[in-house]
C-alpha cells in the first residue's frame, strides 16, 4: 500500500462502543488514522463537516438519525466517501444505500483486510459518483436552459408571426381599397417582421452550432474585414437611426472563429445603436491586456444601465426595457457562449447618464492589422 493510502483519515459513526473499538484496532492495523467517533447520525453529519475525513464508516442503525439519512446529508452537503456498516445485507438495502451515495458495504463483524478493501472500493467509486453527479447537474441545467429557450423563442416568433398574419389578412380582404401609402407600409411591416423571425432562427442555429462543437480550432482573424462586414449587415439600422460609428485606425491580431466573432460584434453594435443617444454615437476599439489577451469594446452614448440590471445583462433570456427592446432576448446569451467557447469572457461597464461599454476578450496575436 502506498504512503498516500496509509494516510487515509477515517471518521467512525457507530453507537456500539465495543464495535467502535474493534474497528479502531482494525484501522490501526492497516495504517489508517481515526480522526473522530460519532455516536449517532446527526453527530456524524456535523463531524463530517468539521473534520473533513477522507472516508466515513457509517453504521446503519443509530439513534437520532439513521446511517442512510446521515449518508444522504453528507453526500449532499459535504461530499465524502461512505462505507456502510450493517449486520446484514439485502437487495433492498443495497438499492436504498446506493441511492443516497454509499460507496461500499461491510457486514459486521469485519476484519482489517475487509475494512481496508471496502474503504479502497468506496474511495475509488466516489470519484465516479461525483463525476456522475456533476454530469447530472449539468444535464439538468441544460434542460432548464432549453426549456427557457423554447419559451422565449416561441413567444417571440408567435408575436412576430401574429403581426405578419394580421397584415396579410388585411391585404387579402381589403387590398383594393387600401391607399397606396398605407399599402406600402403594410408590406414593409410584413417584410420587417419576417426578417426578425429569420434573425431569431439564425440565432438558434448559431447557438446549436456553438453548443455542439467540442473543440474549436482558432485561427488568426482579420478584424478589420470582420467589422466591415458587420457594418454592411447593419447599414439599414445605421441609416435609420442616423448613427455615427467611430472605428480605430488599426486592429490587434487575435485568434478566434471569424463567423462567430462577427455575430458578437453584430449583437454589440445593434444594442449600442438601439440604446444609444439621439442620434447614437458608437465607438469601437481594442485594448491589449497584460495576460496577452485583447479586450474589444463598444461604447455608446445612451442613458446608461443601473448596477442592478448590469448584473443580469448576460443572464440567459433576460432583456432590459422590454418596451424599447426590439430583439428576442437571445443575443447577449449567444454572445457570451461564443466568447467563452473561444477562451474569452464578456463584460459591461455603465454609468447612468454616461453611456455603456460592452466588452469581450479573445486570445491575442503578435501584430496589428
Amino acid at each position: 500500500m502506498s504512503r498516500q493510502e496509509k494516510n487515509v483519515r477515517v471518521l467512525i459513526a457507530e453507537d456500539d462502543h465495543l464495535v467502535c473499538e474493534m474497528i479502531k484496532v482494525a484501522l490501526q492495523e492497516v495504517g489508517y488514522a481515526v480522526v473522530g467517533e460519532a455516536m449517532n447520525g446527526l453527530e456524524a453529519v456535523e463531524m463530517a463537516s468539521s473534520l473533513q475525513p477522507d472516508v466515513v464508516l457509517m453504521d446503519i442503525k443509530m439513534p437520532d438519525m439513521d446511517g442512510l439519512e446521515a449518508t444522504r446529508r453528507i453526500y449532499e452537503h459535504y461530499p465524502t466517501p461512505v462505507v456502510v456498516l450493517t449486520a446484514y445485507e439485502t437487495a433492498d438495502l443495497v438499492k436504498e444505500a446506493s441511492a443516497v451515495g454509499v460507496g461500499a458495504y461491510l457486514v459486521k463483524p469485519s476484519n482489517a483486510r475487509e475494512i481496508e478493501r471496502a474503504i479502497t472500493v468506496a474511495r475509488a467509486r466516489f470519484g465516479d459518483m461525483m463525476e456522475l453527479r456533476r454530469l447530472n447537474t449539468e444535464l439538468q441545467t441544460r434542460n432548464e436552459e432549453l426549456d427557457a429557450f423554447a419559451r422565449t423563442v416561441a413567444h417571440g416568433l408567435k408575436n412576430l408571426l401574429a403581426r405578419v398574419i394580421g397584415f396579410a389578412e388585411v391585404l387579402g380582404t381589403d387590398y383594393a381599397t387600401i391607399p397606396e401609402e398605407k399599402l406600402c407600409r403594410y408590406l414593409h411591416t410584413i417584410a420587417r417582421n419576417g426578417r426578425k423571425m429569420s434573425n431569431i432562427i439564425d440565432g438558434l442555429l448559431l447557438l446549436a452550432e456553438v453548443r455542439q462543437v467540442e473543440e474549436v480550432v482558432l485561427e488568426p482573424l482579420e478584424m478589420a474585414t470582420i467589422v466591415a462586414e458587420v457594418l454592411q449587415r447593419s447599414a439599414l439600422m445605421i441609416e435609420e437611426r442616423q448613427a455615427e460609428i467611430i472605428l480605430p485606425d488599426t486592429w490587434p491580431m487575435v485568434l478566434g472563429h471569424p463567423l462567430w466573432v462577427e455575430e458578437v460584434w453584430t449583437n454589440y453594435l445593434s444594442n449600442a445603436i438601439k440604446y444609444g443617444g439621439q442620434p447614437p454615437l458608437v465607438k469601437l476599439g481594442a485594448t491589449a491586456q497584460a495576460d496577452g489577451d485583447v479586450c474589444f469594446w463598444v461604447r455608446d452614448n445612451g442613458d446608461g444601465i443601473p448596477p442592478e440590471e448590469q448584473a443580469r445583462l448576460f443572464t440567459p433570456f433576460t432583456r432590459l426595457d422590454r418596451t424599447r427592446a426590439k430583439g428576442h432576448g437571445l443575443g447577449l446569451s449567444i454572445a457570451q457562449r461564443i466568447v467563452e467557447k473561444l477562451g474569452g469572457h464578456v463584460g459591461v461597464e455603465s454609468e447612468i447618464g454616461r453611456g455603456s461599454v460592452f466588452t469581450f476578450t479573445l486570445p491575442g496575436g503578435e501584430t496589428y492589422v
